[in-house]
């Protein structure tokens, strides 16, 4: 069993949000790929959150194609994500 099949079986987050964090996309999509979910919290928010704070664009449509909705309080919290992001958010809707 490999190291990302054993964080996905002990819910373990911390290197799948630090991919996003990093962006490290192609390590986001093999947990994706092998069954991370996209939607649920890890380590207190949603990964979408992670990779919107970090404007990690890839990772977004990423998460986004594995089931990660935009919540609306993300396309109004200029606190947490750069103008950039808001735009380019605001521009898959």
């Amino acid at each position: 069993m490999t190291l990302i099949q054993n964080d996905i079986k002990a819910r373990f987050t911390k290197r799948f949000v630090s991919a996003i964090c990093n962006h490290d996309n192609d390590l986001v999509l093999e947990y994706l790929k092998n069954g991370m979910s996209a939607t649920k919290e890890c380590m207190g928010d949603k990964p979408i959150f992670y990779a919107i704070t970090h404007g990690n664009f890839g990772a977004i449509l990423l998460l986004m194609k594995y089931g990660a909705t935009l919540e609306k309080e993300y396309l109004e919290d200029e606190t947490n994500a750069s103008k950039e992001i808001l735009e380019f958010l605001t521009s898959l809707l």
